[in-house]
């Protein structure tokens, strides 16, 4: 009872915190830039998580997988994140936690694809709810106004989609200790974003993008991972990606609340759509793959 308690408490505080990250991405890149803050991001968490969880035992399990680390820090964090701070200077909080929420639908079509998954019909009937959402929630007069933001975004949908593969594959190692690794290895990688950024870095910014800024690299970012990646090892398959369900309810309701986003009918039958397809691809899953 207590360890079912405790993991729902985890879900609800890490779908809470990404959820309010999308808004407060939009409020930050309004004076950063997209490289700038993905940097500034990765170097608060790396800074929080990495003298407090890297310890002399887990540096060497670490040491043996650094092509893994190198992995998940282009692609669970440099890469989208700038993908998904680029976008913020054109879509809303809402609409960027909808995107960013489609990630289990990826996960199916990778899983089906490489890994040669058997696939039931609810899913399939999931993923053509979840792409009929996205046209919806989207809509057919503004897909090509936002065409490219929006593509941007289902490209970091996907990495997060191929990244829970490597993070299952290193559950031997910390939950902690992986975390800081890949903020370390995020940062590490985001730094030719930095130094490529034509717009110069001022710190004459509002109190407002600071606080942004820093609840961005040390809450949604580091302590929220270290929950999910905690969720991800002690939990179901079905529990942990009830954050995904929870994360863009969250992000448009961020979004709606302080950002005065608005909720029209298009949204929310839009986003029902996906959430549908979202469950019916993670729920109802085939007893055994084909091969491992």
């Amino acid at each position: 009872m207590k360890t079912t308690i405790i993991n729902w408490l985890l879900v609800l505080f890490v779908s809470l915190s990404w959820g309010a990250s999308f808004m407060f991405t939009r409020l930050v890149v309004e004076e950063i830039s997209p490289s700038h803050l993905v940097s500034i991001r990765l170097l608060l968490a790396a800074l929080l998580l990495g003298p407090l969880f890297i310890n002399k035992e887990e540096f060497l399990k670490m040491s043996k997988v650094i092509p893994s680390l190198i992995l998940l820090g282009i692609i669970n964090a440099a890469l989208p994140f700038f993908l998904f701070a680029w976008s913020a200077q054109e879509l809303t909080a809402g609409m960027l936690s909808i995107l960013n929420g489609t990630s289990p639908l990826f996960a199916l079509i990778i899983a089906i694809l490489l890994f040669r998954q058997n696939t039931t019909f609810l899913q399939v009937i999931g993923l053509l709810a979840g792409f009929i959402g996205l046209l919806i929630f989207i809509g057919l007069d503004e897909i090509r106004v936002v065409f490219f933001p929006v593509t941007l975004c289902l490209i970091g949908a996907f990495c997060y989609a191929y990244s829970n593969n490597v993070l299952f594959k290193l559950n031997h190692i910390n939950s902690s200790a992986l975390a800081s690794a890949t903020m370390l290895s995020g940062f590490v990688f985001s730094i030719p974003l930095f130094l490529s950024e034509p717009q110069s870095f001022s710190f004459d910014l509002s109190l407002k993008t600071y606080l942004a800024t820093l609840f961005l690299g040390l809450v949604s970012t580091g302590i929220s991972f270290i929950a999910y990646v905690v969720l991800l090892q002690r939990s179901s398959p079905v529990q942990a990606s009830s954050i995904i369900f929870l994360v863009p309810i969250t992000g448009i309701f961020w979004g709606a609340i302080f950002l005065n986003e608005n909720i029209d009918q298009k949204v929310i039958l839009g986003s029902l759509c996906i959430l549908v397809g979202i469950g019916l691809t993670n729920i109802f899953k085939p007893k055994k793959l084909l091969r491992d």
